[in-house]
């Protein structure tokens, strides 16, 4: 005994024509047993289950490989960061400076060290360098250390400071975690060398001759002449925000899955009370509009209060928080418009795959700076969630490594382009959903939409 269930969204087995895809049932006898269904085929199912392990295995290990290489090998490439060296002394704690940065100048996990003339610079502009993000950071001999030093040695001094000799300026907003490991150590480790040089070289050979002073000034001098000084190059230390190492993390994806979810429960609404077969093209583009612009203004609030919140010590004023809701609205409605192309023109079997790959691959574009990661990762420009993150970073500061004359058009770009594409998602939404309204209507077929 054979029967048939046909309709729209059946598309295996025989079928009596080409607009009526059908399933065959049979039913079979044995024993005193009888069981009726489907024809199926284990390894069919095999076959298919394993075209579908092998894609999952190829994503995922895209994905990871693409993440975990982020920094494989990365002292390879610090060497592209450069590191300013600036002797505003002329004697010997600047040649100790740059005999300690010439001993790791560009070698594995070392940046590059630059000398700046200092004639007609000061330690304040030197400071505005990197803040502007012209330098990574920047060793400063401050004037006149060695005038001291001596001063302090021969007995004219009553008191030496060790820590106004050399200053290091820092700009560990940007990107705080390959910051702290591979520019904040290694400025670190080539000043205090610097006064260990200066040590060994120019101290030993005073104490030898005996040309010293026998004063606690001299004494204190010739003990620990020098003391690195670290600087904020901007006016707030951003190692004091507690939350830091979830901005460019966890701050990229709640985004992302906040306009995901939203799009997937508001197109099972839709489907679920026939909406789409229901209303015309330019309602659904409005409605889509609407809520494109709207919900990002809710999830944007709820990323920059979460961000501002848990922020410990660091302060922040009205016009800092409102400037990262601002551009974190703007990187909402891009997600959701990019997530609602994808939903709207590719199979859901396949939109998990490509919700992955977009999700790893903006935090990617966050987490890690391309100018000193291996040059594939130059691909990070192209997704906003770099130029999302670069604005926050001049934001917090209040004016630091200022990109925003390419990071906001990038994400104007982004939007103006996702607005546009949108409707045609929209439109093929409405379209396969009217098709199958149609199809019910000339069939008269039970449980079509009403």
């Amino acid at each position: 005994m054979t029967s048939a269930l046909s309709g729209p969204y059946v598309s295996v087995g025989p079928s009596r024509s080409d607009q009526e895809p059908t399933i065959e049932l049979k039913r079979t006898i044995t024993g005193r047993k009888t069981r009726t269904g489907p024809n199926a085929s284990v390894a069919e199912m095999l076959k298919a289950l394993i075209h579908a392990a092998l894609m999952i295995l190829a994503v995922l290990w895209i994905n990871a490989s693409h993440i975990y290489g982020l920094f494989h090998h990365q002292g390879a490439y610090v060497h592209r960061a450069k590191v300013a060296l600036a002797d505003f002394d002329g004697g010997d704690f600047g040649e100790a400076l740059r005999l300690s940065a010439a001993m790791n100048n560009g070698s594995y996990g070392y940046p590059t060290y630059v000398n700046i003339n200092a004639a007609g610079s000061s330690p304040e502009h030197i400071r505005h360098e990197v803040f502007k993000g012209t330098y990574w950071a920047a060793i400063v001999v401050e004037p006149e250390a060695t005038a001291r030093f001596e001063d302090a040695v021969n007995g004219s001094a009553q008191a030496y400071d060790p820590s106004n000799v050399y200053a290091y300026y820092l700009l560990d907003a940007r990107y705080y975690t390959i910051y702290a490991s591979s520019i904040l150590s290694t400025t670190v480790t080539t000043a205090t060398t610097a006064s260990g040089i200066f040590s060994a070289q120019f101290i030993a050979s005073i104490i030898a001759r005996g040309e010293h002073a026998n004063t606690t000034a001299a004494l204190s001098a010739l003990a620990g002449p020098a003391h690195a000084v670290e600087m904020p190059a901007a006016s707030q230390i951003f190692g004091s925000l507690d939350d830091k190492a979830f901005i460019n993390t966890l701050g990229a994806v709640l985004p992302i899955l906040m306009q995901f979810f939203f799009i997937m429960a508001w197109n099972g609404v839709c489907n679920g009370m026939h909406l789409y077969a229901a209303y015309d093209l330019r309602t659904h583009i409005l409605a889509r509009l609407f809520w494109s612009t709207v919900w990002p203004i809710f999830t944007s609030l709820c990323t920059a209060g979460w961000t501002f919140a848990f922020r410990g010590s660091y302060h922040i004023d009205a016009k800092m928080f409102f400037a990262f809701w601002a551009v974190t609205w703007v990187f909402s409605m891009i997600n959701f418009d990019v997530l609602d192309i994808i939903t709207g023109f590719i199979s859901m079997a396949f939109v998990p795959f490509l919700f992955l790959t977009w999700v790893i691959f903006n935090v990617a574009a966050s987490f890690g700076p391309p100018e000193i990661l291996n040059h594939w990762y130059r691909i990070s420009y192209f997704f906003p969630s770099l130029h999302w993150y670069r604005t926050f970073i001049t934001i917090i500061t209040q004016g630091a490594y200022n990109n925003l004359r390419y990071t906001l058009p990038v994400l104007a770009g982004w939007l103006v382009l996702m607005k546009c594409l949108s409707p045609l998602a929209t439109r093929n939404r409405v379209r396969k959903a009217q098709e199958v309204f149609r199809w019910y209507d000339e069939k008269d077929a039970t449980g079509g939409p009403h």
